[in-house]
């Protein structure tokens, strides 16, 4: 029996979310192809860090330096009182020498004046709920570069949106990290209950929080809504995982795999973007022998997360909702510093804290293209060499002596075996 031939397509690209300068490194020395981040105004994680208009600049020549992208998310929708400001927003934008190489939109005026203003790509936000390729076509009209889909789509749904779009009009996922319980970008109970809209970057995420249920003579003596017999954690979303699906994700024609995160840690961006990044090599490698590796599995399981689950990759929101059966985070491995350089006279690997260290802790270096090597920190010593039992202070420099070369950007982690 003749093996059925695959035909791969481009690689796709992998976009990691950066909250700040030093996500955005992390993002790039892991794998990261390009990244996704904001302003200070008109972006929808208004919580973030986010980025100057100094630091958007300076963000750029960084990326364009290593030969990568940067996408700047002006995704709220505007009201009438805010278009001058966005208009000068613009204006700044275009005098810079090193632009971001396409805006992501979702407001249809918002795409109009970017068009207008700028030669820029365009790229429209998953907040426009984009889910056939009619609306594809039409924004392409409208001068879009890119759609990111709705996170509600199936294989099924991306592959008849893929096979009736020119390759020219590429379309993008979100293949991890958090979903909305609602359609996404369409909740309304941020604003109802503290007057935050989530669709101008400022969510509470109230689809996170414990509801209870109570009898209209019985108010004193409220339920938590529970996942059992009785009932469920109504608004609390599992998070997307598709580490071991790389293959369907490549095979379904998407131009880009999107990782959400921008409120989350360097750690964070750095383990699942690493992750991602060897899955998807090896499959362009080898695609014939590919299957997942529980060591990816491990490595995206290491960070602060909830439960995860394919999404609606498999099927739709109707049939199964995807909600926890516990509103409780899963806490990520600590992450306990940043590599800064290493002393091969005395095979000691330089640290920059981010969380206390301990004497005799069993920890992870976590490098570039690997998955986590385990170590024990049997040796820790101050900047100066004098030895000492922990690395309690933030951003202290510490020493560990091991003979693994650590290199500028690696990651020691607790953990190990």
């Amino acid at each position: 029996m003749t093996e059925k031939k695959i035909i791969l397509p481009p690689k796709p690209e992998i976009l990691s979310p950066a909250g700040n300068f030093e996500k955005l490194k992390s993002a790039f020395l892991f794998g990261a192809d390009a990244v996704y981040f904001a302003g200070k105004n008109f972006g929808m994680r208004a919580a973030a860090d986010n980025f100057t208009l100094e630091e958007i600049e300076t963000a750029c020549e960084y990326a364009h330096n290593l030969k990568k992208k940067l996408y700047l998310t002006v995704n709220t929708i505007l009201r009438d009182a805010e278009i001058p400001e966005f208009k000068q927003y613009l204006s700044e934008i275009k005098a810079m020498r090193e632009k971001p190489d396409a805006l992501i939109c979702a407001d249809i005026g918002v795409v109009s004046l970017v068009r207008d203003m700028l030669d820029i790509d365009i790229h429209i936000s998953t907040q426009v709920n984009t889910q056939n390729h009619l609306a594809c076509l039409a924004w392409a009209k409208l001068g879009a570069k890119r759609i990111i889909l709705s996170r509600e789509l199936s294989f099924d749904d991306i592959r008849l949106i893929r096979e009736n779009l020119p390759d020219n009009i590429e379309i993008e996922c979100f293949v991890h990290g958090s979903m909305c319980v609602s359609y996404s970008g369409r909740c309304l109970l941020s604003n109802y209950y503290v007057s935050r809209d989530a669709n101008r970057g400022m969510c509470a995420q109230p689809c996170r929080w414990k509801y209870y249920v109570t009898e209209e003579k019985r108010l004193d003596a409220p339920l938590e809504i529970q996942e059992d017999m009785a009932g469920t954690y109504l608004f609390s979303s599992k998070d997307l995982c598709m580490i071991d699906h790389v293959d369907d994700l490549v095979l379904s024609g998407i131009n880009a795999f999107k990782i959400e995160g921008r409120m989350k840690s360097a750690y964070y961006t750095a383990s699942i973007t690493n992750a991602y990044r060897i899955a998807l090599d090896r499959f362009y490698e080898s695609p014939y022998n590919y299957s997942s590796d529980k060591n990816l599995r491990l490595e995206v399981e290491s960070v602060s997360r909830r439960e995860y689950d394919t999404g609606y990759f498999y099927g739709s929101p109707n049939l199964d909702a995807k909600i926890c059966g516990s509103p409780e985070y899963i806490r990520e491995k600590a992450y306990l510093g940043i590599c800064v350089g290493y002393e091969k006279e005395n095979k000691l690997a330089v640290f920059e804290q981010r969380n206390k260290a301990v004497l005799n802790q069993k920890a992870q270096i976590l490098s570039p293209l690997c998955t986590g090597v385990d170590i024990v920190i049997d040796s820790l010593f101050d900047e100066q060499n004098n030895p000492i039992e922990s690395a309690p202070h933030p951003f202290m420099i510490f020493k560990i002596k091991t003979d693994i070369q650590a290199k500028k950007g690696d990651i020691l982690r607790g953990g190990g075996e």
